[in-house]
């Protein structure tokens, strides 16, 4: 039996499956890009589980990674079912948006991990619009708009993430090697093996 190829689109589909078993509730967009020179599947949600979450689900599902050290793109192979499969996707891009509801519970986080410094300072409690606008950078005790997309990254709604049959099915067999042997080292196959 030799190598599966799946399109960028079957690919897609893939992910939307492995996501949906892993996070049921949660609503992703899930689109699939061709391009000169390669392709790319965009996965989007608001609030739900937090990126590292759902990144652990999709790097599964990609074909290649990049070295920018030696401006080099790898290709990754992985074995599902039993056969080796090329996945069509190059690369799978993550992006997370928040409700206001959301942004209020992680300034009020962060409000209270520097009420002091804010009553000191004489300032008020931010905003959702301060944050939205970017306007919370320059405090003498904090940058504020970085603590607060730092608990928004981290905050999950949930403690952990439901096993996902589709991505269980696959696994990292081995990748071309080239950035071990001559860029920065990078590897998607575990060392300790």
């Amino acid at each position: 039996m030799g190598r599966r190829y799946l399109s960028c689109a079957e690919t897609a589909k893939l992910v939307r499956q492995a996501l949906k078993e892993a996070f049921p509730g949660v609503k992703f967009g899930v689109r699939s890009s061709t391009y000169s020179g390669g392709a790319s599947i965009s996965v989007r949600w608001e609030d739900g589980p937090n990126t590292a979450q759902v990144e652990a689900i999709t790097n599964r599902f990609k074909g290649a990674y990049f070295d920018g050290s030696i401006d080099y793109k790898g290709s990754v192979y992985h074995m599902m079912d039993g056969q080796q499969i090329s996945f069509g996707a190059d690369y799978i891009f993550t992006s997370r948006s928040y409700t206001e509801a959301s942004i209020e519970r992680a300034i009020d986080t962060v409000f209270r991990h520097f009420r002091a410094n804010f009553r000191e300072a004489g300032l008020e409690r931010p905003t959702v619009a301060q944050y939205r606008k970017g306007q919370l950078m320059h405090f003498r005790f904090a940058d504020v708009q970085q603590e607060i997309s730092q608990v928004l990254w981290k905050h999950s709604d949930r403690l952990s993430v439901a096993k996902s049959a589709t991505a269980a099915k696959v696994f990292v067999t081995h990748d071309d090697g080239y950035s071990r042997s001559c860029g920065c080292g990078i590897s998607f196959v575990p060392q300790d093996l």
